[in-house]
């Protein structure tokens, strides 16, 4: 982003970030069994306007959609079973029934309101690797409502459906360029292509400002500048793939493949620049779609069906229906955990849980109590009489199946279905040997449709919690009692969250955090508070020995002490609450902590204002629970504003590991480098991998993430966003959409939030197990005539994966492109006698840039070089080979018309006649391209040899003209 807006600069001074850890609630099990997609969930936004059109139309596109996807997966799969979930607010006779399980945090599909203008397009939140599944398909109900407008942007609705399910179900990436300088690309004898798959769609240049015809010469081995597209032909095409390119194309019908005997007209090209070949190491979308468990091991094989319509299950939201199972045996009253739990419980039902929600209580030791069954929050006094209930003491063993069988109980009482309900565990210890036991009722909650969120309180709470949430479809949290932990407001916070994402009722938390007062017993510290939060802000002071007293001062000043009316202290709960009536205030709020010297939680809560779009974080890992070895899981941090990205936050995960081993920072970017997919799509990515070596069965990290702008400023873009996105209709009359490098300025903010927790249970053994990480973003970023060079720039990798720092690079060059993708060891090393700058020997720490100036390899001429690099790191371990770019060797050019090699020796005395001595001018020239990356725009050089000093070149010399395509 080069042109920066300051449009919120001027209103927003400060901007808070809001986050609801861990907002990735499992979604919705699709599964695909006789060749049938069965599970799949579509929900609708709380701000889309009521309209029984929308369901209708929803159901003719996936009718549509289910028939295309049959063949484009030659027809091994089809959408059988489909749910749609609606709001709340809508009238209950659109739907057929009730939702129980179904949320909309867990949909695979989501409806939004439309009015962003530039981001209407319909794109999936992708941030995994290739062949892993994405978090869900973005639609607005414009795209739903106005098929003609939405038909004549991106075609056929339905087949905007199909490519969108390749990013989800399949892990595929967008087949077309998504930078400029990638829309084109010099083949291996130097012909202009343009970047797609499959090579046989036809159509014409022309140049995106003007719409004039490019100057474009297939054969001249130089690139056309970077206002140049490729416009198909959108009638009469001939190209029969792929979907992940133009699906707009009436001819377009299925995926590109690599199988030389299939259709040629939908065969996949692996040297395209494109986000395919670049994630997915030139795989063809068809190959990458055969390794998937759909259809590896032949599974799903071709079956002949004559009617591929789904059946549809339209069913109304509901409120949630939780019940507290909390572990009150004897070792609760150790670290004063029964304490820290009825605080925690108090808050949470006094504070989290939206108003029309249900909560029950169940207490359990050796056997377990029901203290209440599900009651709904409406009212004040709603709230404190089922606080008052929360237990207080401890004693006894750890029945944990006893509090599960209860909790049922709870939700089936008077009648109802225990489905869709929310058991919410916080225990400490192992199980006890008395029936039941997890293990036994883990099938009756699955088979009963409840998940249970657990809550691990200290190291040594339960091993089998963790497996208890996976199977079940809940969430898992640690706390860690460290000095600094705030585990478990954090996990409730959390707990809420993740299942009310999407609606304007979110209970943000903008502040968590422990600190001590000092001995002289004053406490001072501060939080922010933006202009588009303030709803229901609530401050909490938990203090863990005796009474404190807060003065909590305003950003105009005023103070807020215990004489206030909105001014609660509960000894009972060792809290002290305040509440800001009406909206509060925007700015930076102070607070003063006095009292002896202990520790003091300090947690703060707000909803969003109405009409805003408030930043949110919501954090995940691409492994919850490690059981193989190399031991690691990916850390994902997404930053929003809305459903736009923020670029150019400062993300920091902090992994808290068991026992006395010292906690873990893992620095989190989103720069398109090491097991971050895209660059500047507001999902910030790490590797963490320093489990202890110790045998560890039951071992638990707890990950917080801090979250804040850098000293340049935090942005969101104006239009448009970068996630993986269908492609709308190429035509030469659109304009281009200007505002695409627009952004906005945010402002100051800082956030530390929950990010869950990893459980390992296995012996990690010593060593380096971890290569670095694969290299995706190799370019040429210049050349130089004078010194016959190219000079060569990607991120650097890590030792291990995306940490440290590598020993040294392999570079590699063929005059053979599938020489580097399939056997890169087959290429020509190139060493450090080959550079003029740089040293592959010595690399920079991962996420810097390296830059090396290659002298040209001496090569016969109307040669196309490749190149690629991968890494190495001291301990043997090597990396994948990186993407590849060329630079393409060519003749040089004579005035008036070319002349060739034979034609020179007639035409030497000519020429000579009426030379004029020019030094430096070149015999032969180099053109270079990104073949996966990144494409330089070209620049034309018409070499004249005009002096016998240049015929003597001519035979001699060893130079040529590189041209720099990135110069336009």
């Amino acid at each position: 982003m080069t042109t920066k807006s300051h449009i919120l600069s001027a209103c927003v001074t400060f901007l808070v970030l809001l986050s609801c850890s861990l907002a990735f609630l499992p979604k919705s099990k699709i599964l695909l069994e006789n060749n049938e997609y069965t599970g799949i969930l579509i929900a609708i936004d709380e701000n889309v306007r009521e309209d029984a059109a929308l369901i209708e139309n929803l159901k003719d596109i996936f009718i549509d959609a289910s028939g295309a996807l049959y063949r484009a997966t030659q027809q091994r799969a089809f959408f059988k079973k489909i749910t749609i979930l609606l709001p709340n607010t809508w009238s209950s006779n659109l739907a057929s029934g009730t939702a129980t399980t179904e949320m909309f945090a867990a949909a695979n599909i989501i409806v939004t309101k439309h009015g962003n203008v530039g981001r209407e397009t319909p794109y999936t939140n992708q941030f995994g690797s290739c062949g892993e599944e994405a978090e869900y398909i973005h639609l607005t109900d414009k795209f739903i409502l106005d098929k003609q407008w939405t038909t004549y942007k991106y075609g056929e609705p339905e087949k905007v459906i199909v490519h969108e399910w390749g990013h989800l179900r399949w892990g595929l990436f967008d087949e077309y360029a998504t930078n400029d300088n990638e829309h084109f690309y010099l083949n291996e004898k130097g012909q202009v292509e343009q970047t797609g798959c499959s090579r046989f769609i036809l159509g014409k240049e022309y140049d995106s400002r003007t719409g004039e015809q490019c100057s474009l010469n297939s054969k001249n081995r130089v690139l056309p500048d970077q206002h140049c597209r490729f416009y198909p032909q959108l009638e009469n095409n001939q190209a029969t793939g792929s979907y992940m390119h133009m699906s707009f194309l009436s001819s377009v019908v299925e995926f590109c493949h690599s199988d030389v005997t299939g259709d040629p007209l939908s065969l996949h090209n692996a040297m395209a620049p494109n986000q395919q070949n670049i994630q997915c190491s030139y795989r063809s979308a068809w190959d990458v779609m055969l390794e998937s468990e759909d259809f590896k091991n032949d599974n799903n094989p071709v079956r002949q069906v004559t009617d591929t319509t789904p059946t549809f299950r339209v069913v109304k939201s509901a409120p949630l229906r939780i019940v507290l199972v909390l572990d009150v045996s004897g070792s609760m009253n150790d670290n004063n955990r029964i304490s820290i739990l009825n605080q925690g419980t108090r808050k949470y039902i006094r504070a989290t849980v939206p108003d029309g929600n249900s909560v029950g209580i169940v207490s359990f030791s050796s056997s377990a109590t029901i203290t209440s069954y599900l009651k709904e929050l409406k009212t004040l006094q709603d709230r404190e009489d089922l606080a008052s209930l929360l237990p207080t003491t401890a004693s006894g063993g750890t029945c944990i199946g006893c509090g599960l069988r209860s909790g049922i109980e709870v939700l089936e009482n008077g009648g109802n279905n225990a489905r869709g309900g929310i058991i919410l565990l916080i225990t400490d210890g192992q199980e006890s040997s008395s029936y039941p036991r997890i293990i036994d009722m883990k099938p009756t909650l699955i088979g009963k449709g409840v998940g249970v969120d657990t809550v691990a309180f200290g190291t040594l709470a339960d091993e089998k919690l963790q497996s208890l949430s996976d199977d079940t479809g809940g969430l898992s949290f640690l706390h860690g009692e460290g000095e600094s932990s705030t585990g478990l407001n954090d996990a409730l916070t959390a707990t809420i969250n993740a299942r009310i994402w999407g609606s304007s009722n979110v209970p943000f938390e903008l502040h968590s955090e422990k600190r001590e007062i000092p001995a002289a017993g004053n406490l001072i510290g501060s939080i922010i508070i933006d202009s588009t939060i303030g709803r229901h802000t609530k401050f909490f002071f938990l203090w863990s020995t005796s009474l404190i007293s807060v003065v909590l001062r305003r950003p105009e000043g005023t103070a807020i002490d215990a004489s206030a009316p909105e001014y609660k202290s509960d000894d009972g709960a060792k809290t002290v609450s305040i509440e800001i009536s009406g909206i509060a205030e925007p700015g930076i709020w102070l607070y003063e902590l006095t009292g002896s010297q202990q520790q003091v939680e300090t947690l703060v809560k707000s909803v969003a204002r109405y009409n805003t779009q408030p930043i949110v974080v919501s954090t995940t890992t691409s492994k919850s629970l490690v059981t193989e070895l190399p031991a690691m899981t990916n850390i994902y941090v997404q930053v929003k504003m809305g459903y736009s990205p923020v670029f150019k936050a400062n993300v920091t995960a902090t992994v808290e590991r068991p026992s006395t081993y010292q906690a873990v920072d893992v620095r989190l970017l989103d720069n398109g480098a090491g097991v971050d997919v895209n660059k500047d799509d507001g999902v910030y990515s790490g590797v963490f991998m320093d489990f202890v070596t110790a045998t560890c069965p039951d071992c638990r990290y707890n990950i917080k993430v801090t979250a804040e702008e850098t000293s340049w400023g935090a942005e969101v873009p104006v239009a448009g966003n970068s996630n993986s996105r269908v492609l709308p209709i190429m035509r030469p009359t659109d304009p281009i959409d200007e505002r695409i490098n627009l952004t906005q300025l945010i402002g100051r903010f800082k956030r530390v939030v929950s990010g869950g927790v990893i459980q390992a249970p296995l012996t990690i053994p010593p060593g380096d197990h971890f290569p670095p990480s694969r290299i995706t973003d190799l370019r040429v970023i210049g050349t130089s005539y004078d010194d016959q060079t190219v000079t060569l720039e990607w991120t650097a990798p890590g030792n291990d994966l995306d940490r440290g720092t590598a020993d040294e690079y392999d570079l590699r060059y063929s005059k053979n492109f599938s020489v580097l993708y399939k056997t890169f060891v087959n290429g020509t090393e190139l060493t450090n006698s080959n550079l003029t700058a740089g040293n592959l020997s010595s690399p920079q720490p991962f996420g810097e840039t390296e830059t090396v100036i290659v002298q040209i390899p001496d090569q016969d001429e109307n040669a196309t070089l490749f190149f690629s690099v991968r890494a190495r790191d001291a301990a043997g371990n090597v990396g994948q080979p990186s993407n590849i770019v060329s630079i393409t060797v060519e003749l040089g050019r004579y005035p008036d018309d070319v002349v060739t090699t034979t034609e020179f020796p007639s035409r030497m005395s000519s020429v000579l006649s009426s030379a004029v001595p020019q030094e430096g001018l070149p015999s032969r020239a180099v053109s270079t391209s990104l073949v996966v990356g990144c494409s330089l725009a070209g620049v034309a050089v018409v070499a004249v040899l005009i002096t016998s000093l240049i015929i003597i070149k001519y035979k001699s010399s060893k130079k040529r003209k590189i041209h720099n395509l990135d110069a336009d």
